[in-house]
Protein backbone atom coordinates (compact mmCIF):
# COMPACT_ATOMS: atom_id res chain seq x y z
CA UNK A 1 0.00 0.00 0.00
CA UNK A 2 2.77 2.30 0.92
CA UNK A 3 4.61 1.86 -2.88
CA UNK A 4 1.20 2.31 -4.24
CA UNK A 5 0.76 5.32 -2.22
CA UNK A 6 4.55 6.46 -3.24
CA UNK A 7 3.54 5.86 -7.15
CA UNK A 8 0.50 8.10 -7.14
CA UNK A 9 2.49 10.92 -5.41
CA UNK A 10 5.27 10.72 -8.16
CA UNK A 11 3.13 10.03 -11.09
CA UNK A 12 0.94 13.55 -9.57
CA UNK A 13 4.12 14.91 -9.14
CA UNK A 14 5.14 14.40 -12.97
CA UNK A 15 2.42 15.43 -14.40
CA UNK A 16 3.13 19.11 -13.56
CA UNK A 17 1.81 21.96 -11.24
CA UNK A 18 0.27 25.30 -12.18
CA UNK A 19 3.02 29.09 -11.42
CA UNK A 20 5.76 26.43 -11.24
CA UNK A 21 8.89 25.38 -13.35
CA UNK A 22 6.57 22.67 -14.92
CA UNK A 23 3.67 24.71 -15.65
CA UNK A 24 4.22 23.20 -19.75
CA UNK A 25 3.41 19.54 -18.26
CA UNK A 26 0.29 21.12 -16.13
CA UNK A 27 -0.90 22.80 -19.32
CA UNK A 28 -0.74 19.57 -21.90
CA UNK A 29 -2.58 17.26 -19.15
CA UNK A 30 -5.25 19.37 -18.29
CA UNK A 31 -5.51 19.92 -22.65
CA UNK A 32 -5.29 16.12 -23.04
CA UNK A 33 -8.27 15.63 -19.44
CA UNK A 34 -9.93 17.89 -21.76
CA UNK A 35 -10.12 15.48 -24.81
CA UNK A 36 -11.26 12.54 -22.81
CA UNK A 37 -13.78 14.66 -21.09
CA UNK A 38 -15.15 15.68 -24.46
CA UNK A 39 -14.88 12.52 -25.76
CA UNK A 40 -16.99 10.89 -23.05
CA UNK A 41 -20.21 13.80 -23.37
CA UNK A 42 -20.06 13.26 -27.07
CA UNK A 43 -20.62 9.46 -26.16
CA UNK A 44 -23.29 9.90 -23.31
CA UNK A 45 -25.03 12.49 -25.19
CA UNK A 46 -25.40 10.39 -28.78
CA UNK A 47 -25.72 7.05 -27.12
CA UNK A 48 -28.60 8.51 -24.66
CA UNK A 49 -30.51 10.11 -27.78
CA UNK A 50 -30.24 6.50 -29.77
CA UNK A 51 -31.43 4.94 -26.73
CA UNK A 52 -34.18 7.44 -25.92
CA UNK A 53 -34.95 7.46 -29.97
CA UNK A 54 -35.49 3.93 -29.63
CA UNK A 55 -37.49 3.53 -26.20
CA UNK A 56 -39.66 6.47 -27.64
CA UNK A 57 -40.70 4.98 -30.67
CA UNK A 58 -41.23 1.40 -29.10
CA UNK A 59 -43.64 3.53 -26.40
CA UNK A 60 -45.90 4.62 -29.03
CA UNK A 61 -46.05 2.00 -31.18
CA UNK A 62 -46.98 -0.67 -28.57
CA UNK A 63 -49.65 2.22 -27.41
CA UNK A 64 -50.82 2.69 -31.10
CA UNK A 65 -50.58 -1.07 -32.94
CA UNK A 66 -50.99 -4.55 -30.89
CA UNK A 67 -48.04 -6.55 -29.77
CA UNK A 68 -49.22 -9.41 -31.38
CA UNK A 69 -51.50 -10.03 -33.99
CA UNK A 70 -53.48 -13.28 -35.60
CA UNK A 71 -54.22 -12.35 -39.10
CA UNK A 72 -56.31 -14.56 -41.78
CA UNK A 73 -55.56 -15.14 -45.13
CA UNK A 74 -57.28 -12.96 -45.79
CA UNK A 75 -60.83 -12.79 -42.68
CA UNK A 76 -60.83 -14.85 -39.76
CA UNK A 77 -64.42 -16.15 -39.83
CA UNK A 78 -64.45 -17.94 -36.37
CA UNK A 79 -62.63 -14.97 -34.66
CA UNK A 80 -65.09 -15.27 -31.31
CA UNK A 81 -63.85 -19.22 -31.40
CA UNK A 82 -60.07 -18.23 -31.97
CA UNK A 83 -60.65 -15.48 -29.45
CA UNK A 84 -61.92 -17.95 -26.42
CA UNK A 85 -59.14 -20.12 -27.55
CA UNK A 86 -56.06 -18.20 -27.46
CA UNK A 87 -57.14 -16.39 -24.19
CA UNK A 88 -57.77 -20.09 -22.82
CA UNK A 89 -54.77 -22.04 -23.74
CA UNK A 90 -52.10 -18.64 -23.98
CA UNK A 91 -51.66 -17.63 -20.22
CA UNK A 92 -49.52 -14.88 -20.72
CA UNK A 93 -52.35 -12.80 -22.84
CA UNK A 94 -53.93 -9.66 -21.05
CA UNK A 95 -56.06 -8.44 -24.09
CA UNK A 96 -57.56 -9.64 -26.97
CA UNK A 97 -59.64 -7.44 -29.54
CA UNK A 98 -60.71 -8.15 -33.36
CA UNK A 99 -60.43 -5.57 -35.93
CA UNK A 100 -60.85 -4.66 -39.58
CA UNK A 101 -58.86 -2.46 -41.60
CA UNK A 102 -58.93 -1.04 -45.25
CA UNK A 103 -58.17 1.76 -47.21
CA UNK A 104 -60.72 4.72 -47.69
CA UNK A 105 -61.34 8.66 -48.42
CA UNK A 106 -62.04 10.75 -46.14
CA UNK A 107 -64.27 14.06 -46.45
CA UNK A 108 -65.31 17.00 -44.83
CA UNK A 109 -66.96 19.77 -46.21
CA UNK A 110 -63.62 21.36 -47.87
CA UNK A 111 -61.29 18.56 -47.91
CA UNK A 112 -60.68 14.91 -49.39
CA UNK A 113 -57.91 12.81 -48.08
CA UNK A 114 -56.53 9.51 -48.39
CA UNK A 115 -56.33 7.08 -45.19
CA UNK A 116 -57.19 4.07 -43.59
CA UNK A 117 -59.89 3.20 -41.62
CA UNK A 118 -60.03 0.73 -38.37
CA UNK A 119 -63.00 -0.95 -37.19
CA UNK A 120 -63.03 -2.46 -33.22
CA UNK A 121 -64.94 -3.62 -30.78
CA UNK A 122 -65.35 -0.45 -28.25
CA UNK A 123 -65.55 -2.79 -25.67
CA UNK A 124 -62.05 -4.84 -25.70
CA UNK A 125 -60.12 -2.64 -28.28
CA UNK A 126 -58.78 -0.41 -24.86
CA UNK A 127 -57.40 -3.36 -23.50
CA UNK A 128 -54.29 -3.91 -26.48
CA UNK A 129 -53.62 -0.95 -27.63
CA UNK A 130 -54.93 1.73 -24.59
CA UNK A 131 -56.73 4.41 -27.52
CA UNK A 132 -58.45 5.80 -24.69
CA UNK A 133 -54.78 7.14 -22.76
CA UNK A 134 -54.22 9.59 -26.21
CA UNK A 135 -57.48 10.68 -26.55
CA UNK A 136 -57.55 14.52 -26.50
CA UNK A 137 -60.80 15.34 -26.80
CA UNK A 138 -64.08 13.20 -26.50
CA UNK A 139 -64.31 9.58 -24.99
CA UNK A 140 -63.72 5.84 -26.04
CA UNK A 141 -67.54 4.71 -25.28
CA UNK A 142 -68.61 7.48 -28.28
CA UNK A 143 -66.90 5.09 -30.49
CA UNK A 144 -70.13 3.74 -31.14
CA UNK A 145 -72.04 6.83 -31.91
CA UNK A 146 -69.35 7.99 -34.78
CA UNK A 147 -65.36 8.06 -35.38
CA UNK A 148 -62.66 9.21 -33.90
CA UNK A 149 -59.63 10.79 -36.08
CA UNK A 150 -56.20 10.80 -35.56
CA UNK A 151 -55.33 14.70 -34.69
CA UNK A 152 -53.38 15.67 -38.05
CA UNK A 153 -55.91 13.85 -40.19
CA UNK A 154 -58.75 16.09 -38.14
CA UNK A 155 -56.55 19.01 -38.51
CA UNK A 156 -56.21 19.03 -42.35
CA UNK A 157 -59.75 18.04 -42.87
CA UNK A 158 -60.11 21.03 -40.78
CA UNK A 159 -63.39 19.11 -38.65
CA UNK A 160 -63.36 18.63 -34.94
CA UNK A 161 -65.69 16.89 -32.34
CA UNK A 162 -69.32 17.13 -33.18
CA UNK A 163 -68.52 17.73 -36.91
CA UNK A 164 -70.04 15.24 -39.63
CA UNK A 165 -67.16 13.62 -42.68
CA UNK A 166 -67.95 11.10 -45.16
CA UNK A 167 -65.64 7.94 -45.41
CA UNK A 168 -66.04 6.78 -49.00
CA UNK A 169 -64.63 3.21 -49.46
CA UNK A 170 -65.39 0.44 -51.95
CA UNK A 171 -68.50 -0.27 -50.38
CA UNK A 172 -70.04 3.28 -50.03
CA UNK A 173 -68.62 4.44 -53.03
CA UNK A 174 -71.17 7.58 -52.32
CA UNK A 175 -69.65 8.18 -48.92
CA UNK A 176 -71.08 7.14 -45.64
CA UNK A 177 -72.00 10.04 -42.84
CA UNK A 178 -70.54 9.79 -39.24
CA UNK A 179 -69.77 12.15 -36.47
CA UNK A 180 -66.35 12.78 -35.32
CA UNK A 181 -66.73 11.81 -31.66
CA UNK A 182 -63.14 11.93 -30.66
CA UNK A 183 -59.46 13.81 -31.48
CA UNK A 184 -56.78 10.77 -30.69
CA UNK A 185 -52.81 11.68 -30.92
CA UNK A 186 -50.40 9.07 -30.42
CA UNK A 187 -47.28 11.35 -31.98
CA UNK A 188 -46.58 9.33 -34.16
CA UNK A 189 -47.12 11.21 -37.57
CA UNK A 190 -47.92 8.43 -39.86
CA UNK A 191 -49.97 7.50 -37.68
CA UNK A 192 -52.14 10.89 -36.48
CA UNK A 193 -52.58 11.40 -40.33
CA UNK A 194 -53.99 8.55 -41.25
CA UNK A 195 -56.13 6.40 -38.99
CA UNK A 196 -59.66 6.86 -38.09
CA UNK A 197 -61.62 4.37 -35.33
CA UNK A 198 -65.31 3.09 -36.07
CA UNK A 199 -66.68 0.47 -34.13
CA UNK A 200 -67.42 -2.81 -35.56
CA UNK A 201 -71.14 -2.83 -34.91
CA UNK A 202 -71.31 0.73 -36.71
CA UNK A 203 -72.60 -0.65 -39.66
CA UNK A 204 -69.63 0.46 -42.27
CA UNK A 205 -68.80 -3.30 -43.05
CA UNK A 206 -72.15 -4.61 -42.75
CA UNK A 207 -73.15 -7.44 -40.63
CA UNK A 208 -69.85 -8.14 -39.17
CA UNK A 209 -69.02 -12.19 -39.07
CA UNK A 210 -65.54 -11.93 -39.92
CA UNK A 211 -62.58 -10.33 -39.55
CA UNK A 212 -59.29 -9.36 -40.77
CA UNK A 213 -56.96 -9.51 -37.40
CA UNK A 214 -56.96 -9.99 -33.74
CA UNK A 215 -54.82 -7.98 -31.58
CA UNK A 216 -53.09 -9.36 -28.89
CA UNK A 217 -51.72 -7.25 -25.62
CA UNK A 218 -49.04 -8.96 -22.87
CA UNK A 219 -47.58 -7.78 -20.23
CA UNK A 220 -43.52 -8.47 -21.36
CA UNK A 221 -43.19 -7.04 -25.14
CA UNK A 222 -39.60 -8.64 -25.31
CA UNK A 223 -41.68 -12.04 -24.38
CA UNK A 224 -43.56 -11.80 -28.10
CA UNK A 225 -41.60 -14.15 -29.73
CA UNK A 226 -41.94 -16.64 -26.76
CA UNK A 227 -45.95 -16.31 -26.98
CA UNK A 228 -46.37 -15.59 -30.67
CA UNK A 229 -44.95 -19.37 -30.90
CA UNK A 230 -47.05 -20.43 -28.13
CA UNK A 231 -50.07 -18.86 -30.03
CA UNK A 232 -49.34 -20.95 -33.21
CA UNK A 233 -49.69 -23.45 -31.48
CA UNK A 234 -53.20 -23.00 -30.63
CA UNK A 235 -54.36 -21.30 -33.78
CA UNK A 236 -54.84 -23.31 -37.04
CA UNK A 237 -52.45 -23.06 -39.60
CA UNK A 238 -54.29 -20.70 -42.24
CA UNK A 239 -53.56 -17.98 -39.70
CA UNK A 240 -50.86 -15.57 -39.67
CA UNK A 241 -49.04 -14.62 -36.44
CA UNK A 242 -46.73 -11.53 -36.35
CA UNK A 243 -44.92 -9.59 -33.16
CA UNK A 244 -44.43 -5.76 -33.33
CA UNK A 245 -40.96 -6.75 -33.95
CA UNK A 246 -41.51 -8.25 -36.81
CA UNK A 247 -43.77 -5.22 -38.02
CA UNK A 248 -41.27 -3.07 -37.33
CA UNK A 249 -38.11 -4.92 -37.76
CA UNK A 250 -36.55 -2.72 -40.55
CA UNK A 251 -36.83 0.15 -38.15
CA UNK A 252 -35.39 -1.04 -35.25
CA UNK A 253 -32.20 -3.02 -36.55
CA UNK A 254 -31.31 0.56 -38.35
CA UNK A 255 -31.71 2.32 -35.30
CA UNK A 256 -29.74 -0.61 -33.61
CA UNK A 257 -27.08 -0.57 -36.36
CA UNK A 258 -26.70 3.38 -36.36
CA UNK A 259 -26.28 3.52 -32.43
CA UNK A 260 -23.49 0.75 -32.69
CA UNK A 261 -21.96 2.94 -35.39
CA UNK A 262 -22.36 6.25 -33.27
CA UNK A 263 -20.77 4.76 -30.46
CA UNK A 264 -17.69 3.26 -32.92
CA UNK A 265 -17.29 6.61 -34.38
CA UNK A 266 -17.65 8.78 -31.54
CA UNK A 267 -15.14 6.18 -29.71
CA UNK A 268 -12.13 7.31 -31.71
CA UNK A 269 -12.85 10.56 -30.02
CA UNK A 270 -12.04 9.56 -26.87
CA UNK A 271 -9.09 7.24 -28.89
CA UNK A 272 -7.50 10.47 -30.64
CA UNK A 273 -7.74 12.00 -26.97
CA UNK A 274 -5.93 8.74 -25.55
CA UNK A 275 -2.86 9.41 -27.90
CA UNK A 276 -2.69 13.17 -26.49
CA UNK A 277 -2.15 11.24 -23.16
CA UNK A 278 0.65 9.30 -24.46
CA UNK A 279 2.36 12.10 -25.88
CA UNK A 280 2.02 13.73 -22.73
CA UNK A 281 3.30 10.86 -20.90
CA UNK A 282 6.29 10.98 -23.49
CA UNK A 283 6.65 15.04 -22.99
CA UNK A 284 7.11 13.89 -19.47
CA UNK A 285 9.40 11.59 -19.92
CA UNK A 286 11.76 13.21 -21.83
CA UNK A 287 11.47 16.51 -19.75
CA UNK A 288 11.85 14.46 -16.20
CA UNK A 289 14.85 12.10 -17.24
CA UNK A 290 17.12 13.52 -14.70
CA UNK A 291 14.55 12.85 -11.75
CA UNK A 292 13.81 9.11 -13.11
CA UNK A 293 17.14 8.49 -13.22
CA UNK A 294 17.38 9.68 -9.21
CA UNK A 295 14.67 7.35 -8.57
CA UNK A 296 16.48 3.99 -10.44
CA UNK A 297 19.84 5.03 -8.67
CA UNK A 298 17.35 5.45 -5.06
CA UNK A 299 16.32 1.30 -5.86
CA UNK A 300 13.55 1.86 -7.82
CA UNK A 301 13.01 -0.85 -10.20
CA UNK A 302 11.88 -0.82 -13.89
CA UNK A 303 8.59 -2.11 -13.05
CA UNK A 304 8.07 0.42 -10.36
CA UNK A 305 9.12 3.48 -13.16
CA UNK A 306 6.84 1.94 -15.25
CA UNK A 307 3.51 1.78 -13.21
CA UNK A 308 4.56 5.22 -11.88
CA UNK A 309 4.09 6.42 -15.49
CA UNK A 310 0.81 4.23 -15.81
CA UNK A 311 -0.30 5.12 -13.18
CA UNK A 312 0.02 9.04 -14.52
CA UNK A 313 -2.35 8.01 -17.55
CA UNK A 314 -4.65 6.76 -15.53
CA UNK A 315 -5.11 9.83 -13.14
CA UNK A 316 -5.27 11.83 -16.73
CA UNK A 317 -8.03 9.91 -18.30
CA UNK A 318 -9.88 9.80 -14.66
CA UNK A 319 -10.08 12.54 -14.36
CA UNK A 320 -11.35 13.26 -18.03
CA UNK A 321 -13.64 10.45 -17.64
CA UNK A 322 -15.22 12.37 -14.30
CA UNK A 323 -15.35 15.39 -15.74
CA UNK A 324 -16.94 13.78 -18.93
CA UNK A 325 -19.68 12.05 -17.07
CA UNK A 326 -20.72 14.98 -15.17
CA UNK A 327 -21.11 17.26 -17.89
CA UNK A 328 -22.65 15.03 -20.10
CA UNK A 329 -25.42 13.61 -16.57
CA UNK A 330 -25.81 17.58 -16.66
CA UNK A 331 -26.55 18.29 -20.25
CA UNK A 332 -28.49 14.74 -20.12
CA UNK A 333 -30.37 16.15 -17.71
CA UNK A 334 -31.26 19.75 -19.00
CA UNK A 335 -32.25 17.92 -22.24
CA UNK A 336 -34.53 15.54 -20.53
CA UNK A 337 -36.09 18.72 -18.32
CA UNK A 338 -36.68 21.70 -20.86
CA UNK A 339 -36.67 20.20 -23.94
CA UNK A 340 -35.18 22.91 -25.27
CA UNK A 341 -34.50 21.06 -28.78
CA UNK A 342 -37.51 20.89 -30.92
CA UNK A 343 -37.79 18.39 -33.78
CA UNK A 344 -40.01 18.30 -36.79
CA UNK A 345 -42.72 15.62 -35.84
CA UNK A 346 -43.40 15.31 -39.82
CA UNK A 347 -39.59 13.91 -40.04
CA UNK A 348 -38.92 12.61 -36.99
CA UNK A 349 -42.67 11.15 -35.46
CA UNK A 350 -41.54 12.93 -32.06
CA UNK A 351 -41.50 16.48 -31.28
CA UNK A 352 -38.63 16.84 -28.71
CA UNK A 353 -35.19 15.14 -28.29
CA UNK A 354 -35.48 12.04 -26.40
CA UNK A 355 -32.64 10.77 -24.36
CA UNK A 356 -32.32 8.01 -21.75
CA UNK A 357 -29.16 6.91 -20.42
CA UNK A 358 -28.90 3.52 -18.94
CA UNK A 359 -26.29 2.33 -16.11
CA UNK A 360 -24.92 -0.25 -18.58
CA UNK A 361 -24.13 2.31 -20.95
CA UNK A 362 -22.32 4.48 -18.33
CA UNK A 363 -20.72 1.18 -17.05
CA UNK A 364 -19.59 0.60 -20.98
CA UNK A 365 -18.18 4.05 -21.81
CA UNK A 366 -15.83 3.33 -17.99
CA UNK A 367 -14.21 0.49 -19.17
CA UNK A 368 -13.68 1.57 -22.63
CA UNK A 369 -12.06 4.69 -21.62
CA UNK A 370 -10.28 3.16 -19.13
CA UNK A 371 -8.96 0.48 -21.28
CA UNK A 372 -8.05 2.71 -23.89
CA UNK A 373 -6.16 5.08 -21.77
CA UNK A 374 -4.57 2.16 -20.19
CA UNK A 375 -3.36 0.73 -24.10
CA UNK A 376 -1.96 4.74 -24.84
CA UNK A 377 0.23 5.17 -21.72
CA UNK A 378 1.86 1.83 -21.73
CA UNK A 379 4.59 2.48 -24.45
CA UNK A 380 5.24 6.35 -22.42
CA UNK A 381 6.05 3.95 -19.48
CA UNK A 382 8.04 1.20 -20.90
CA UNK A 383 10.40 4.16 -22.48
CA UNK A 384 10.49 5.37 -19.12
CA UNK A 385 11.56 2.38 -17.43
CA UNK A 386 13.71 1.50 -20.14
CA UNK A 387 16.12 4.99 -19.42
CA UNK A 388 19.76 4.08 -18.06
CA UNK A 389 20.06 5.48 -14.63
CA UNK A 390 23.48 6.91 -15.50
CA UNK A 391 23.03 8.47 -18.76
CA UNK A 392 20.02 9.88 -17.52
CA UNK A 393 21.79 11.26 -14.12
CA UNK A 394 24.47 12.50 -16.46
CA UNK A 395 21.70 14.41 -18.70
CA UNK A 396 21.17 18.05 -18.22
Amino acid sequence: MAMLSYNFFLSKKFAGQKRRADSFLWFISMFSTAGIAIGVVALMLVIGVMNGFSKELKRKIIGAYPIITIEGKPFIRNYRQVMDDVSAGVGEVKGISPYITTQVIYKSNKYMLGGILKAVDPNSEDEVTNIAKFLNEGEFKGLDAGIILGSELAQELEVGLGDDISIITGAFSMGRQVKVAGIVEYGVYAFDSSMGFVSLNSGIFGQVSMVQGIGIRIDDIYASERVAAKIKEVVDEKYTVYTWVQKNKILFAALALERKAMAVILGLIVLVASFNISSTLMITVYRKVREIGILRALGLSSREIEKIFIYQGLILGAKGLVSGLVAGGILAWLLKRYQFIKLPEFVYDLSRLPIEISLPDILWITVSVIAIVTFASVYPAKRAAGLNPNRAIRNE
